[in-house]
């Protein structure tokens, strides 16, 4: 389990038992009031004082049942998080994101668009460096914009020819190239990496090179972004995606950022040439982003929520969400927490208001059949997924992914709130009465 989810969760369960213990303080208030405020009364005369009564009393109760709820899964979230033998959940939980779903829909619904910006020129079949640089050659002489490898040439070795052959190409289109960059030794968060690989002709050609670092973890994680910059000896050394990106835009446009890109994986469809046909089609070349790297080796496959691709096209959809400025964008946790709370605020008075009218019907079906809860629970899915469509627009738009699954969550909870809320009130209110009753009441009658 990576560090960076454990504080996540840690910062969600305070969270939630921060909300569970307001909740809990509101019921308590709420349930200590005498009755007559809380509970509508038809005697009660019908002023403007005591339409606000009935309303707050209406909102806070709905309230606290929401906060139950919370609680609720907050206690189910706290367990399955700290118990040992349910690690299986917790790599699932922080695995997930919603913007898997938002993905998968655009999948089935959308035709995928095909990337004027990149193009990619699988090395696959490659198998010397003489034919590597060959093809970087050619690609060159196709005037790309700038033209990105993903290889890393970290060792001499005993291929001599291809060697020279790397080196006089690189002399001489080193200016618009960018070479991927390991760092290997990881030592602290200040620190960073301890060793990087370049290739083996840095010291003598002045290279623009790119961190190019995917960490592998047990049970290989989902890719959704790439980083900016590597820690490197105290030092943050760009990225090979914020390095090829800033080369074609002939600026900064990263603008110094050292986080990660939360990749747009919108499906695209990035051209893939083979070293045969980079002649024939030099007008997929020309003024373009060039990343000349693997497609077909399966050491270097990834998984994203499009499912498995190559490391180059990983690549790819980093570059494409700098370029074009349109990376996922995730709601604030204050907004995260705010709207959360009123979607399931408002489910639980649209079930409440469900439940107290067709209870109230005179039809024996409307009051029976209509009225219960497996009815109530199907209006209630098909609700949360017109809220689902409203995010997903939201997130086709305008790039801002909003994470529902909190609130489903909690929903699934309310009928047993709604339970556990009258529970509450009867134990109080009972205890009251009992407190409150006339001493005289609990004396034997006086005999006559």
């Amino acid at each position: 389990m990576n560090q960076s989810f454990l504080k996540t969760a840690k910062r969600i369960v305070l969270g939630l038992l921060a909300i569970v213990l307001t909740g809990g303080l509101a019921l308590i208030t709420v349930i200590a009031k005498p009755r007559e405020q809380i509970f509508h009364n038809r005697h009660m005369s019908d002023t403007p004082a005591t339409r606000k009564a009935r309303i707050r009393a209406f909102i806070t109760k709905h309230l606290c049942i929401t906060m139950l709820a919370i609680g609720l899964m907050g206690f189910f979230a706290m367990i399955a998080i700290m118990a040992k033998p349910l690690d299986p959940v917790k790599r699932a939980i922080s695995d997930f994101s919603f913007t898997d779903i938002y993905y998968e829909i655009l999948k089935e619904g959308t035709t995928p668009d095909t990337s004027h910006l990149i193009t990619i020129v699988d090395m696959t079949e490659l198998t010397n460096r003489s034919e590597i640089a060959d093809v970087m050659s050619r690609i060159n002489r196709a005037q790309p914009k700038v033209l990105g490898v993903d290889i890393c040439f970290d060792n001499e070795g005993e291929d001599f020819e291809g060697n020279d052959s790397l080196i006089r190409v690189v002399e001489q289109y080193h200016e618009n190239m960018v070479f991927s960059l390991k760092m290997l030794d990881w030592q602290d968060d200040s620190v960073g990496w301890n060793k990087a690989i370049h290739s083996f002709f840095h010291e003598i050609i002045p290279l623009t090179e790119g961190t190019t670092n995917m960490p592998r973890q047990l049970y290989d994680s989902m890719k959704r972004k790439v980083p900016l910059a590597e820690r490197y000896e105290g030092k943050n050394v760009p990225s090979f995606v914020a390095q090829v990106a800033n080369r074609y835009a002939d600026q900064d446009i990263v603008k110094g950022r050292t986080d990660d890109v939360k990749i747009n994986f919108s499906p695209t469809v990035f051209r893939v040439l083979s070293p045969q046909e980079v002649d024939r089609h030099p007008e997929l070349i020309e003024g373009q982003i060039v990343l000349l790297g693997a497609v077909y080796e399966e050491a270097d496959r990834h998984w994203t929520p499009l499912g498995k691709i190559a490391g180059v096209e990983l690549l790819a959809y980093g570059v494409q969400s700098i370029v074009y400025s349109n990376e996922v964008k995730n709601t604030s946790p204050a907004m995260f927490a705010i709207v959360s709370l009123l979607v399931v605020f408002l489910v639980e008075l649209l079930q409440y208001l469900y439940l107290e009218r067709t209870g109230k019907s005179e039809g024996i079906f409307t009051k029976f059949i209509i009225g219960s809860t497996y009815f109530m629970s199907v209006l209630t899915f098909l609700f949360t997924s017109v809220l689902l469509g409203v995010c997903f627009v939201v997130f086709k738009l305008y790039g801002i992914s909003f994470n529902l699954a909190w609130a489903l969550t909690a929903i699934t909870f309310l009928g047993t709130s709604r339970s556990m809320y009258a529970a509450l009130k009867d134990y109080f209110i009972a205890r009251r009465n009992k407190y409150l009753r006339p001493s005289n009441e609990n004396s034997s009658p006086e005999p006559k």
